[in-house]
């Protein structure tokens, strides 16, 4: 028998924001949103606060916040600004619908 995790690798995900401040605490709320929409063990979430690791955001050219960064599964998306509306989040980083678990049709997810 053979893991579904390894048929179906998992996401990862890093969030950068700034403190408390409201689009960052509305962005965090979202991803977490998101990733318990997934089965435990297939979301691996980092959130990086960039006034408290300043060199983790230069390390990933982050110029604004907040930033969502998909590394995996390939390509590499990057979504900046209000991240308040989880389908389209899903949708820019080509995860597909909380329903369905399927990627949105071509020319759907718009460009990261």
């Amino acid at each position: 028998m053979t893991d579904d995790r390894d048929a179906n690798p998992g996401w990862s995900l890093t969030l950068y924001v700034s403190g408390a401040s409201p689009r960052s605490a509305e962005a965090i709320d979202t991803v977490r949103r998101i990733c318990d929409d997934e089965p435990a063990g297939r979301v691996e979430l980092r959130i990086v606060d960039v006034g408290e690791q300043p060199a983790l955001a230069t390390g990933d050219d982050i110029v604004a916040v907040p930033t969502l960064v998909k590394r995996g599964p390939p390509p590499v998306r990057r979504l900046v600004g209000n991240l308040a509306d989880a389908d389209r989040v899903r949708a820019g980083l080509d995860l597909g619908t909380a329903a369905t678990g399927q990627s949105p049709p071509a020319g759907k997810a718009g460009r990261p």
